[in-house]
């Protein structure tokens, strides 16, 4: 890996400094490598000065990975095949988890097997035998929870699941009015495989993920109202679902509780050491469990310092596909990517509220391509002039104080869900 990854580098920087061609800005960069900075500074700071190197280096895949997209994905050609080619390797991967869960053929490395939440306090002895169920379709016990799942970096249903959701969106770049054919076969087939995909993985904060693309996916054609209704409606389907599967959505059951527990303590942690936290990779020295929730494990190993530059990639990608959104006519092929990615973004941070990702190599590259999608519609048709409003709109995208009220909201938010989880007696 470290071979390709030095001549990709080389390749990419050779292209990007002859074509003078680099996707991100300066900002981009530095509050990337900044962050980066923060892993040792968190770990500096509590008294682990050889831990910083090592927390920087960990960080590396998720950087560089970072800084391929940003010199390689500098046009709309290849922006729109680096989504193909994420796409159809997702649809690939579900396909065989879902063929393994119906078949039981590489049902071992592509289906985990858990103790449904209704049987962990029993006997582990009382169990049926593993052989009773080699076809997890067929297993009618109820002992077990079946849950699809990819390998290598996405062995965990959860990561598996939220990369499908950051993929739903991208299905729409190829749909076209009046093309029934195309878009039965390379949209809304896709869609169901990834949308089942995602339920057998049994992950309820996918599930929620996908429930809130519906808001972005068809409120130009229902309005605001009619689709927050849709939207309310396929979440309380999804809940229903996840019920029936074994797992259901309320801060009673074991593991939502024991993750607002987490939350619970990732502020004291905060209130604590708010600076630069408890150090990188630290959590788990306070708690049994990580964060189960990308936003607080951030403020609580990283501090105030190192959530403020995690917050401002994602304000500041968010914030310059919405300012390219309202810049661009609707029907110019740039902004079609920016609005897909831009749902992306979203699904993929709803999923982030539940699962501890902060660190992961996805966020890192679908920052990227959000930034490469900015990039590309600023070279698009009437954009190279410098004097428009528009030009200088894109340009000059205000994203500090943005930030610091996305920090607070988040923070209160997470206050808000275990102040409401202790009201309720844990319920």
């Amino acid at each position: 890996m470290l071979v390709l990854w030095s001549l990709a580098f080389v390749m990419a920087a050779s292209r990007a400094l002859v074509r003078k061609q680099i996707a991100a800005r300066g900002v981009d960069f530095k509050l990337l490598f900044g962050f980066m900075f923060s892993l040792g500074l968190s770990l500096a700071f509590n008294g682990w000065m050889g831990g910083a190197f090592t927390a920087m280096n960990d960080f590396t895949t998720s950087s560089m990975l970072f800084v391929l997209v940003a010199l390689n994905v500098t046009d709309l050609g290849r922006l729109k095949k680096t989504c193909a080619a994420v796409v159809l390797s997702m649809l690939i991967a579900a396909g065989f988890g879902i063929q393994a869960f119906h078949t039981g053929q590489y049902a071992t490395q592509l289906v985990l097997r858990q103790t449904a939440p209704s049987h962990e306090d029993d006997d582990p002895s009382r169990a049926p035998p593993s052989s009773a169920a080699e076809i997890p379709a067929q297993d009618n016990s109820g002992w077990y929870l079946w849950r699809v799942r990819g390998q290598g970096f996405l062995s965990d249903p959860n990561d598996f699941s939220q990369v499908l959701v950051m993929c739903l969106p991208l299905l729409w770049a190829v749909w076209r009015t009046g093309k029934y054919l195309q878009n039965l076969l390379f949209v809304l087939a896709p869609g169901v495989v990834m949308g089942y995909a995602i339920f057998l993985s049994q992950s309820r904060g996918a599930m929620l993920g996908a429930a809130s693309l519906l808001f972005f996916l068809v409120r130009d054609w229902l309005g605001t109202t009619r689709t927050t209704v849709l939207m309310a409606l396929g979440g309380a389907g999804f809940i229903a679902a996840s019920a029936i599967g074994g797992r259901a959505i309320s801060s009673k059951e074991q593991s939502a509780a024991e993750r607002i527990e987490a939350w619970s303590v990732g502020l004291e942690l905060l209130k604590w050491k708010p600076v630069f936290g408890v150090g990188y990779g630290n959590f788990t020295d306070h708690n049994p469990l990580t964060a189960h929730n990308s936003f607080v494990l951030c403020f609580a190993e990283l501090g105030l310092v190192g959530y403020f530059l995690w917050i401002g990639m994602i304000v500041l990608a968010y914030k310059s596909l919405s300012t390219v959104i309202e810049c661009l006519p609707k029907r110019n092929p740039h902004r079609l990517m920016v609005e897909l990615l831009r749902n992306s973004l979203v699904g993929f941070l709803v999923c982030a509220w539940f699962l501890s990702r902060t660190y992961q190599p996805v966020l890192y590259f679908l920052l990227a391509l959000c930034i490469s999608a900015w990039y590309c519609a600023m070279q698009s048709p009437g954009m190279a002039d410098q004097d428009s409003t528009a030009h200088r709109r894109m340009h000059n995208i205000k994203w500090v104080k943005s930030t610091f009220l996305m920090m607070a909201f988040t923070i209160f938010a997470v206050k808000a869900f275990v102040v409401s989880h202790n009201l309720g007696g844990g319920g």
